[in-house]
């Protein structure tokens, strides 16, 4: 996977491959709370329930491989305490692996939201390109609102505002939530690491997906147009064309 830039495709295009081998549509139910209209996620340990009628949710697989072994000397299991702990002498690897990660190229897969084939690139790509689709038809126009300082300030703190999620105490509660639910299931040996003070396990192992999931709301945006042509029309017209959906963009990271 090393060295890969992008899947290029052309023409029409209705759905996108998977390169990793799971299905994101049952990962994505199995970690939220879903109804028939409504939908519950947990941001910032708020509950935050969203109507299904005002959301999209998309899946990308990040291209940048993690470092397997930079995320285990990290984060540690601590079998007595029962906690993940994180060794911060190891822990600017594990930033600089995301800051790395969310730069690179990320690979769309699942239901297109046009029909022509999207420019690969990072998140804000396809966000400006998703904005574009929706407002103007096309989303190819996206070059003509690329430069949205708003929107651009708001994915450029996704990496920091993950850094800072992978420090929470409930995060790290998650993570061995989730070492024991796969000790338990799979009844497997974990190799052992020693250390001068006491004994660990691997949180992660070779092929392991991590999840992370991004809400971008709906932006506050506001067409206008010159005084002649507002005369000719509703005044209400150009606020109904902005119809922008509520979005959550999944990404994948494998660490190898």
């Amino acid at each position: 996977m090393e060295g890969v830039t992008g899947i290029k495709v052309s023409g029409p295009v209705k759905n996108y491959g998977r390169i990793f081998k799971i299905n994101y549509d049952e990962v994505f139910d199995k970690h939220s709370n879903t109804s028939k209209d409504k939908l519950t996620l947990n941001i910032n340990d708020k509950n935050v329930v969203l109507s299904k009628k005002d959301l999209d949710v998309y899946h990308l697989e990040c291209l940048e491989i993690l470092s397997l072994e930079n995320w285990n000397k990290c984060f540690s299991v601590n079998t007595n305490r029962e906690i993940v702990e994180i060794r911060y002498p190891y822990f600017g690897e594990v930033c600089c692996d995301i800051q790395k990660a969310f730069k690179g190229n990320l690979n769309f897969t699942g239901e297109n939201f046009t029909n022509t084939s999207l420019i690969p690139g990072d998140l804000e790509t396809y966000y400006f390109q998703y904005m574009a689709q929706q407002l103007f038809g096309s989303h190819l126009a996206f070059y003509g609102i690329q430069n949205l300082p708003e929107i651009k300030e708001k994915i450029s703190s996704i990496p920091r505002n993950f850094i800072s999620l992978l420090q929470k105490p409930s995060f790290l509660r998650l993570f061995y939530n989730i070492f024991k639910e796969n000790q338990e299931n799979e009844n497997s040996n974990i190799d052992e690491e020693e250390d001068s003070f006491f004994s660990t396990k691997k949180l992660f192992k070779k092929g392991d997906v991590i999840e992370f999931s991004i809400l971008l709301k709906k932006p506050n945006l506001e067409l206008t147009c010159s005084e002649s042509l507002e005369k000719k029309t509703d005044k209400n017209y150009f606020k109904d064309k902005i119809n922008i959906k509520n979005s959550i963009w999944n990404i994948y990271f494998i660490l190898l």
